[in-house]
């Protein structure tokens, strides 16, 4: 009888024991469960972080190529209104009139084409190389 009861608190001992066991193992579970949706979003945080910094940067770096091509094209412009200044000529008998020969005329266009052109071709190079 002794050995009968004995037996039966050692099977209660034991299943207690199993029960508290799958107890914790429950809440463990449960914790990691916890962690990977924390690192889950944690990640999906920095990834959206990421993007967000690129998208800025790429925004930046575009804006700083325009800004470079509207400045290159008025600088352009700029050289071609200086080479009419410089190689007007003056109007006989009317002073303070000039006169824009057409070689001149022709050379400051062309000279104009050839600077946009320039300033086009190296903006379109740098959009492409992303430098």
């Amino acid at each position: 009888m002794v050995k009968s009861i004995i037996a039966v608190l050692i099977i209660l001992a034991a299943g207690g024991g199993w029960f508290y066991m799958d107890y914790l193992n429950k809440q463990e579970q449960a914790a990691a469960a916890e962690m990977r949706k924390e690192v889950e979003h944690s990640r999906a945080l920095a990834a959206a972080a990421e993007k967000a910094r690129v998208e800025e940067a790429k925004a930046a770096f575009n804006a700083q190529l325009a800004t470079d091509l509207a400045a290159c094209k008025v600088a352009a412009e700029q050289a071609s209104t200086d080479y009419i200044t410089a190689n007007q000529k003056p109007v006989p008998r009317k002073p303070g009139l000039f006169t824009i020969p057409a070689e001149v005329a022709e050379a400051s266009a062309k000279l104009l084409a050839d600077s946009i052109a320039l300033c086009q071709s190296t903006y379109d190079s740098r959009l492409a190389s992303g430098i």
